[in-house]
């Protein structure tokens, strides 16, 4: 069930590459909706399995890559060290359409109405999940739709603090919440909100967090309200009216002030669902937001080795990968698996010094020292190997021919001589095997050679 999304979608139009590059031009809204609707349908009713098969390798070094790795090149350097990847389902995420409120605000709040079939976005979607197929049929990406086991409830829960919400969180972490809040007003220009630079009295504002760019944001609106009864107990009505009069200073700095805050709630609660969905899937969890990597290593003291080894990997400079093909990659990494493993333990090794450092610095330190033990010491040793073994088989497959050509003339006593050399040819391709396997950076020389 790896590859659950292909079973479906290599014969739906979504993924029709003309389609795709029209940004599916001469297809209806109505058409995509169904096909989205219908993936799916089909992705739910499979979603046990799915689960399972991601399971099912428990023990293997794994992480669940729901945008740590969210470009290609980001996984094929994780490829190095990861054993395995689990990357978000990026069609899924487009198939939920339970949007009865938040159409309800826009309407209120005088937007321009959004179609709800982004057909930009489908169509990055769409080629994301063709660069993954090569790197999903070499058994290394799981694609799993993360984004159902994050969807809200369909309706807006009304919440209420006496206290502005300042205890939504421990202390320590609401700090750094607050500390790190970027906080800006929005205008409405005829049907579209924009996001200003600045923050002032009004009554429409953006919240989101320094190191957590296009990771999480939240919109909020100020509106006077009245408060109605109705027939039934326990039930009110509650009247929301447009104002165009700025609040007081007072009002505004404690709404501002109660917007972080539950911006603060609302992402940590999104957090830990991520993160125990991480160890459901018996997966490591990443982050490539600075601030989520903070905010989690606040309390941390030595890093576990998987951990450690991978968020070093990440950072170290391979320039030739990016010319190196998934699908070569992927080759390697299958058929010489010895050489992958000898890798990984060489990373290791190398980096485990970071796991106890504080400093930034130090680690940098410590990651450039192993990249050029890895990419420039150890690698180079190993072309001269190469070379130098390939001009002895030539030499001895010369020597082997030669013995053929005589025993034509000289009888059969010669043919022991051919045989004699061809055992010493095999003998030359062992002794290649055993030097320069040998090598952990085998791995790595091997890639390099598939550089378009």
């Amino acid at each position: 069930m790896g590859s659950y999304a292909y079973d479906y979608l290599n014969d739906s139009l979504l993924l029709e590459s003309t389609l795709v590059t029209r940004m599916y031009s001469g297809v209806s809204d109505s058409e995509l909706e169904k096909e989205l609707r219908n993936y799916r349908e089909y992705c739910l009713k499979v979603l046990p399995e799915i689960r399972k098969t991601v399971r099912a390798n428990n023990g293997t070094v794994s992480c669940m890559a729901t945008d740590t790795m969210s470009r290609t090149s980001h996984l094929k350097q994780a490829a190095l060290y990861l054993e395995e990847a689990v990357v978000e389902d990026p069609i899924f995420e487009l198939t939920d359409f339970r949007s009865s409120a938040t159409e309800a605000l826009t309407s209120f709040m005088g937007m321009a109405s959004i179609s709800k079939i982004d057909r930009q976005k489908l169509a990055k979607a769409a080629v994301k999940l063709v660069e993954l197929r090569p790197l999903v049929a070499g058994g290394y990406v799981k694609l799993y739709p993360v984004s159902f086991e994050l969807e809200r409830p369909t309706e807006l829960p009304l919440v209420y603090s006496d206290v502005g919400f300042e205890d939504c969180l421990p202390p320590s972490i609401l700090e750094q919440y607050k500390l790190s809040a970027d906080v800006r007003s929005v205008q409405n220009d005829n049907g579209r909100m924009l996001v200003m630079r600045d923050l002032y009295p009004c009554r429409n504002i953006s919240v989101h967090f320094e190191g957590m760019e296009k990771g999480f944001a939240m919109g909020y609106l100020l509106t006077p309200t009245e408060v109605e009864s109705t027939d039934k107990d326990d039930v009110y009505t509650f009247l929301h009216k447009k104002s165009s009069v700025p609040p007081s200073k007072a009002e505004f700095n404690a709404w501002v002030n109660q917007s972080v805050n539950q911006t603060a709630r609302n992402h940590f609660i999104e957090l830990k669902k991520r993160i125990a969905l991480s160890e459901d899937l018996c997966c490591m969890f990443g982050t490539e937001h600075l601030f989520e990597s903070n905010l989690l290593n606040m309390n941390v003291g030595t890093k576990d080795i998987h951990s450690n080894t991978l968020n070093c990997a990440l950072r170290m400079d391979v320039p030739f990968l990016e010319k190196v093909s998934s699908a070569d990659l992927m080759s390697i990494r299958n058929n010489d698996g010895e050489a992958f493993q000898s890798f990984r333990a060489e990373l290791e090794k190398g980096l485990r010094e970071a796991r106890h450092e504080s400093d930034p610095q130090r680690v940098k330190n410590i990651i450039e020292d192993t990249q050029h033990e890895l990419l420039e010491v150890q690698m180079r040793q190993i072309a001269p190997q190469v070379k130098h073994i390939r001009n002895t088989h030539l030499t001895e497959a010369g020597i082997a021919v030669a013995g053929v050509a005589l025993s034509v003339l000289t009888g059969g006593a010669s043919l022991l001589f051919t045989g004699l050399a061809g055992l010493n040819t095999m003998k030359s391709r062992n002794d290649y095997k055993s030097k320069v396997t040998a090598n952990p950076c085998h791995f790595l020389w091997n890639v390099k050679q598939k550089m378009k």
